[in-house]
């Protein structure tokens, strides 16, 4: 008898571990059959399961992630017309991800899963075009796909077609119908970009009848939802009293969420350079050159340049 063998756990207790081991590796007892049944379906030419099986092991959705191997299983998918497939496969060349890094073959295959109206191929195509990376770069084609994509269900492709109106760019200028694309998208779509670029519109009067009132809730929207440029643009109004009851405590308290925790922290860098200057002069909060010093380096950290070289503080009799 081996005196220092290990005391074996129960049976019990080994068939209940078995579930969370197989679970906790991505592949549990029934996925492993439903993975041999999609490839075997693939090999017999069924394309929708060399999409499926392409797309899990490019993912390591419920299998083990193998970004080579998923490959050839997204050509024949792309090859069947299956255009998802053709996405995948034109993000996989835009990333290099089982492939060498090729945007003009991302590009061939974003166009192909966008000819099948498959909206996040167009949109994945349009940005390429903005940018002019794998295919020449167009703002007017790109503008087209935005709308595509747009027409397909894809609230940001709305908002990048609202912008295109806005600034003019692959589309003739025009904020009114910018407004309108921005409004479902905000409101209905609840995306925080649109609300901002919405609520810039009302305060400014560009497009439609300028409404600070209007435009407050839209920031205020935008701002819960973690945008900190509307945080800024919000406590402006509330500096101003423009729109809403004239609050310098709540400016400051939207100033200092949208600077955020610190330079790591990803803030809004003018939203702490107007803290700075706040501070400096002892504007809406007691006057504090140390605060002022941290929150001009801050925004200069963040990559507001004007925090980066600060006026020089005030005498101290001057406030």
């Amino acid at each position: 008898m081996r005196r220092n063998a290990r005391p074996r756990p129960p049976l019990p207790f080994l068939l209940l571990l078995l579930p969370i081991l197989t679970t906790q590796s991505g592949c549990g007892l029934g996925e492993a059959e439903r993975t041999r049944q999609l490839r075997s379906s693939c090999a017999d030419g069924d394309a929708g399961a060399c999409e499926e099986i392409g797309i899990r092991l490019l993912h390591g959705e419920r299998v083990f992630r193998d970004e080579t191997q998923a490959i050839p299983f997204l050509e024949q998918a792309c090859e069947g017309d299956r255009w998802e497939g053709c996405y995948e496969l034109g993000a996989a060349y835009r990333g290099g991800r089982g492939v060498d890094e090729d945007l003009r073959q991302a590009a061939r295959y974003f166009e192909k899963a966008c000819d099948g109206d498959f909206g996040e191929g167009c949109a994945a195509l349009g940005y390429l075009y903005q940018t002019g990376r794998g295919v020449p770069g167009d703002l007017t084609r790109a503008a087209d796909l935005f709308e595509k994509a747009c027409e397909s269900g894809l609230t940001g492709m709305c908002v990048n077609l609202a912008v295109a109106y806005e600034e003019g760019e692959g589309r003739q200028q025009d904020p009114a119908r910018a407004a309108e694309l921005y409004e479902p998208a905000c409101t209905g779509g609840g995306n925080p970009d649109a609300c901002l670029r919405l609520g810039r519109l009302y305060r400014s009067g560009n497009g439609v009848a300028r409404d600070p009132a209007r435009a407050a809730p839209l920031f205020e929207q935008a701002c819960d939802a973690g945008n900190k440029a509307s945080c800024r643009e919000l406590a402006r109004l509330y500096a101003d009293g423009e729109g809403v009851d004239r609050d310098p405590e709540q400016a400051v308290e939207l100033y200092e969420r949208a600077c955020g925790e610190g330079w790591w922290d990803r803030g809004d860098g003018e939203s702490c350079y107007r803290l700075a200057e706040m501070y400096q002069s002892g504007t809406m909060v007691e006057r504090d050159d140390d605060e002022a010093e941290h929150y001009f380096f801050t925004a200069c950290r963040l990559g507001y340049r004007l925090g980066c070289a600060p006026p020089p503080p005030p005498p101290p009799d001057s406030t």
